[in-house]
């Protein structure tokens, strides 16, 4: 005659499981909690992924533990493997479902986004720059450009998580303004960062001649308030300060013995020729 099966027996047969079952829980949420106290580490060592597929192990064993032994659920598996069949039973099954399910159904973490900035001298209320020039973020060779948008916002979305906490290589490359400290280094320890920028020098060139086009040496050449002479051939270069830089400037040019001329110029452009009429005594 069959014995009938008591509450002890059915305890004493789930104990193991319960226990094994108990013993991984703990263990998974002691790494999570790991994870979540040291992140800002983790993510600047770019662990943060191989800790996550480490959490899933213990938590899917307490997953399998507590479907099979307790619970008396059974899953199998079969399918085609490097040319040949494979077939899965038991809570192996469970196990690689929670492993992988973990990582399908997880959000990715392997990138963050970051939202540069860009505005003028006065602060970041002063948006130089609306639809216009780009931000550059250079990770570790990886160069990455995105446009500046109509509030001088650039929007990267997806830096790569290893990134986060460290100091990346920006600048800002545009027709007229130019980052004001030039390409420096800045730090990814939020969800965004400023960068500054001002007017770019400009760039006024040229020679001076006389009416039979021979060169005039030592031409006093002003333009915005900067002043240069002309060398033994005539030529001459300016660089006007970026607070300075207008579309259209005025280029003042005096020599001993000849005629004052006012030339309007267009910086950055090409090389103009002044001439200079000799004076009548």
């Amino acid at each position: 005659m069959a014995r009938k099966q008591t509450s002890g027996d059915r305890w004493s047969h789930i104990a193991p499981y319960a226990l094994i079952s108990l013993v991984s829980f703990l263990c998974g949420v002691g790494l999570l909690v790991l994870l979540v106290w040291k992140a800002e580490k983790l993510v600047a060592l770019g662990l943060t992924g191989n800790l996550f597929y480490i959490v899933l192990l213990p938590l899917a064993l307490a997953a399998a533990a507590f479907l099979f032994g307790i619970l008396r659920s059974y899953a199998s598996y079969r399918g085609m493997y490097l040319g040949g069949a494979l077939q899965l039973g038991g809570p192996v099954v469970l196990f690689a479902m929670v492993v992988i399910g973990g990582f399908v159904l997880a959000p990715s973490r392997a990138t963050f986004p970051i939202t540069v900035y860009v505005h003028g001298e006065r602060g970041p209320q002063d948006l130089v720059l609306r639809d216009s020039g780009r931000v550059f973020l250079d990770l570790d060779g990886d160069r990455r450009s995105e446009p500046i948008g109509g509030n001088g916002q650039a929007y990267f979305p997806a830096i790569p998580a290893n990134f986060r906490g460290q100091e990346v290589l920006a600048w800002v490359e545009s027709e007229k303004f130019e980052a004001r400290e030039g390409a420096r280094k800045q730090r990814l320890d939020g969800a965004s960062f400023y960068v500054a920028v001002r007017k770019k020098d400009g760039r006024v060139a040229g020679r001076v001649q006389d009416q039979k086009g021979n060169a005039v040496a030592g031409a006093q050449i002003r333009v915005a308030g900067v002043s240069t002479s002309t060398d033994g051939t005539g030529h001459f270069e300016l660089t006007i300060p970026g607070d300075r830089m207008k579309p259209e400037l005025e280029l003042e040019a005096v020599a001993p013995g000849h005629v004052a001329e006012r030339y309007t110029v267009v910086p950055n452009a090409n090389d103009i020729v002044v001439d200079l009429q000799r004076s009548r005594r």
